[in-house]
């Protein structure tokens, strides 16, 4: 593995890629405690290419343990369990729920709640992916041969109906502040209706998107601190502190100090695989749906 700068852990992908990707985030950390990171919900979906040796997820409740080389997980509504020897590295790429139609020909919806090896998807894609990028000896070389293997299978022709498009993406530009009757309203649907094609799309429904978007703002802020836990909870769109606290327990099993205290790769300043997320002010305004690093 290269050293490199934190500059260039990350990168933007090619312009004809970035309505449905975010930004390519390389990971390569080591010398911290073995335990279990906890992959947290988002607004994004996560796709990881690993460097080395595969990603191991467990499953806590019943134990199962599964490895990837390449990894693409849907939107869920609770934590997933990483297991790692105090090393890891790869790449994530941040995708959008648009994503999987333009790339794959399938929704969201199909990835929902779970996680995929891509050889079950794509075995092609996964496999030209892995050796590429595994083959490369530096990140910028690892990130054009992601964008040179999406480009060669995008099919923008196959994104969600329009409506369902615009409800995301005004829902992720208010970071999950925008109530669901004025988005219902702009996009000229009854509340019921535009719930119903947003689940079948994604699998999961407005309110239960725009709790994860306020999540995933709020949790940025806390990993580095830029502000107490009462002033991130009033510039997310919580009613208080506890209403913070108590969607956080519900999102990923414990309580804001606690994940920052328990989980290495979070304390040590490399939250969520990164080392590379940049500092946060209580201001943000930055998108989380396509620079979201779970």
């Amino acid at each position: 593995m290269s050293a490199a700068s934190g500059d260039d852990l990350t990168r933007s992908p090619h312009p004809r890629l970035r309505p449905y990707v975010g930004d390519y985030v390389g990971y390569d950390i080591s010398g911290v405690p073995a335990g279990t990171h906890l992959g947290l919900p988002s607004g994004a979906m996560t796709f990881i290419v690993s460097i080395g040796q595969p990603l191991c997820q467990s499953d806590p409740e019943t134990g199962d343990v599964e490895d990837f080389d390449v990894l693409l997980a849907g939107l869920h509504l609770r934590a997933t369990h990483i297991r790692h020897n105090g090393t890891m590295a790869g790449i994530q790429i941040n995708f959008t729920p648009f994503a999987p139609r333009v790339f794959f020909a399938m929704p969201a919806v199909d990835f929902a709640h779970r996680t995929y090896d891509l050889g079950e998807v794509s075995a092609p894609i996964a496999a030209e992916l892995h050796e590429r990028v595994n083959d490369a000896t530096s990140w910028s070389a690892r990130f054009d041969a992601i964008d040179e293997v999406l480009l060669r299978v995008i099919d923008e022709e196959a994104r969600p109906r329009a409506e369902v498009l615009e409800s995301w993406r005004e829902m992720a530009a208010s970071r999950g502040r925008l109530p669901v009757s004025l988005l219902a309203d702009r996009i000229g649907w009854s509340r019921r209706h535009l719930n119903g094609q947003f689940r079948a799309e994604f699998g999961i429904g407005v309110k239960e998107a725009a709790r994860v978007m306020r999540f995933d703002r709020a949790r940025r802020m806390i990993d580095p601190p830029v502000a107490s836990l009462a002033e991130i909870a009033t510039v997310c769109g919580y009613a208080d502190q506890s209403h913070l606290n108590r969607d956080f327990k519900i999102l990923t099993g414990t309580s804001p100090r606690q994940w920052l205290k328990e989980d290495p790769m979070v304390s040590g300043g490399s939250s969520h695989l990164s080392k590379t997320s940049p500092r946060r002010s209580i201001h943000d305004r930055g998108s989380g749906q396509q620079r979201a690093v779970r």
